[in-house]
């Protein structure tokens, strides 16, 4: 059995534990599921060293590899953030969206070619690890926001306890994740743009061309950038707090499709097909 079928059972795996933690809120659970994340993880991590070992190069370089990595800091974000704020269902849809990350992965051409020289540069390695950091924690805060959505109209705001003494969580702070999410990832994802126009200025001689993989780039950029700013603006437009911690959810259940729009669904439009950027185009 491959690394990735082991990975996408573990994830499968993850997600049954997490339903289980929820419904007998042990600690035996608690552990159980966030040990077959944590093995989930080591198990895609281990995907991508064997194959960099056999491509010769970081695996990157294909929507195929791209993909699994994705998959992987999604993956990252979900166990960091667990140790932080002791997520409970969280877990269970972070680990599908990972699983369904690796399975559209399986759908793409695992096929090894040699990279483009442009390919060749420490600064691809560093844009592709910021980004898909970033993209990670945009995933998550995308589950957090449709639970935020999902539970809302029937949480009371008051505290539940989690179950552990110093771990107290709102069903209506679902919202104040998301942001702290955001907030995390949205740095990443600044990097990786800085980053990618200093590799493009090396490769193509030029920081910035307008490309349309870059203009989504900056779209998802933009998108993020305002969602952090707005609970500042719009508790001056005399929109109450209830109704902003929804405007918001949604905005970011919107960004997370200008997420996967910028790094997928360009691939398939004709207009993009000659761009530097996209993954399969050459």
């Amino acid at each position: 059995m491959s690394l990735i079928n082991i990975t996408l059972i573990l994830y499968i795996m993850t997600s049954v534990a997490y339903i289980a933690r929820e419904v007998w809120r042990s600690s035996v659970a608690k552990w159980i599921s966030l040990g077959l994340f944590i093995l989930g993880f080591c198990f895609n991590v281990s995907w991508l060293v064997t194959r960099s070992i056999e491509a010769g190069h970081p695996p990157f370089s294909n929507l195929y590899e791209s993909l699994v990595f994705y998959a992987c800091c999604t993956a990252l974000v979900y166990i960091i953030f667990e140790f932080i704020y002791n997520f409970r269902i969280v877990g269970a849809l972070a680990s599908v969206l990972a699983m369904l990350i690796l399975l559209y992965a399986t759908l793409q051409d695992p096929t090894i070619r040699p990279i483009m020289p442009a390919l060749k540069s420490n600064w691809m390695l560093a844009h592709v690890i910021t980004y898909m950091l970033g993209y990670g924690a945009f995933g998550i805060s995308f589950v957090t926001s449709g639970i935020f959505l999902a539970i809302k109209p029937f949480a009371k705001n008051k505290k539940r306890n989690e179950g552990e003494k110093g771990n107290e969580i709102s069903l209506i702070n679902f919202d104040k994740l998301s942001y702290k999410l955001v907030a995390f990832g949205f740095p990443f994802l600044t990097l990786g743009m800085v980053t990618g126009a200093v590799w493009a200025k090396k490769a193509w001689g030029d920081y910035w061309s307008w490309d349309p993989k870059e203009t989504w780039s900056l779209i998802t950029w933009l998108a993020y950038l305002a969602y952090l700013h707005t609970p500042l603006i719009l508790p001056k437009m005399n929109i109450s707090k209830s109704k902003t911690s929804v405007i918001l959810a949604f905005w970011l259940l919107i960004s997370f499709g200008i997420v996967n729009f910028t790094f997928v669904g360009l691939n398939y439009l004709p207009s993009a097909a000659d761009s530097e950027h996209i993954y399969g185009s050459k």
